[in-house]
């Protein structure tokens, strides 16, 4: 546990707003190890979301920064309202934004069309992780407070869920994700700290086998690193990089946008009610 030894955790703790995400580092094979909290990954889009100090809970104005520094809440007007959803004056959250089909499965171009600033189906933020709560860093808590923090301060809705979790049973996770179609899962150690901006081995991510398909080789996830790439939840997609056009008559303003990832979310075992 060097990496968590070395890490200062006083003084100057990162202020919000520059603050970077935590990293994985890739894996080929899943793993079962009571060490550690298993949840899945969409591979969408990640950012940290702000909410501003405000004299009461839900009154914060809201930030959504992806690892470019970019602000995308302009263009994402259905999380406009997302402080109302957390139980505190200001918070920063870790999570990712998807664009779901109906199955609940990622939609990667949906999602290039949304953050490009086009119309499209609404996007969700998938949140897994809380970094401060009420003017207090929990960037040194293990991740099983911080988690048990977030669950109390996030209310789900249309636009936001908490990414539920499961502890100590990667395969079985894995093979449930496989077999939906999801990108993958990350292990998490659970006594793990948040390193901002480190890509660490307190965090693993193993890629979803496809039904039929044998496991990626060790080359595909060497590969992903030597690419640059998160490797892990939220994997950035270029906001440039849209392309196409959205019909005009495809509009599902005021659909919800997480109720297909929580059907999904209850065909996998998980140790957390996936509601919150």
């Amino acid at each position: 546990m060097a990496e968590q030894l070395s890490f200062r955790l006083e003084p100057a703790l990162p202020h919000p707003g520059d603050v970077a995400p935590m990293w994985p580092v890739p894996l080929r094979d899943p793993f079962d190890s009571a060490d550690f909290l298993f949840e899945p990954s969409w591979g969408g889009h990640r950012v940290l979301v702000f909410v501003e100090p405000s004299d009461q809970a839900g009154g914060g104005e809201i930030r959504i920064v992806d690892p470019s520094g970019l602000d995308l809440a302009p263009r994402l007007p259905e999380l406009a309202g997302l402080a109302v959803r957390v139980a505190a004056r200001s918070a920063v959250l870790d999570g990712e934004l998807v664009v779901v089909d109906a199955a609940g499965r990622a939609d990667d171009h949906a999602l290039r069309l949304r953050l490009s600033g086009q119309p499209g189906r609404p996007v969700a933020l998938l949140v897994f992780d809380l970094l401060h709560l009420d003017g207090r860093w929990l960037l040194g808590q293990p991740l099983d407070k911080r988690r048990a923090a977030l669950r109390r301060a996030l209310r789900p809705g249309d636009e936001v869920l908490v990414v539920p979790a499961i502890a100590g049973e990667g395969r079985a996770l894995h093979g449930a994700v496989s077999a939906q179609g999801i990108a993958g899962i990350l292990a998490r150690r659970r006594s793990g700290p948040y390193l901002p901006g480190a890509r660490s081995k307190l965090w693993r991510s193993i890629l979803a086998t496809p039904p039929g398909a044998s496991a990626p080789g060790s080359a595909d996830v060497d590969a992903q690193v030597d690419a640059g790439a998160p490797a892990g939840p939220g994997a950035p997609v270029s906001a440039a990089d849209a392309g196409g056009d959205w019909p005009a008559d495809d509009d599902f303003t005021g659909a919800s946008a997480t109720a297909p990832v929580l059907a999904l979310f209850r065909r996998l075992p998980f140790d957390e009610d996936p509601a919150g």
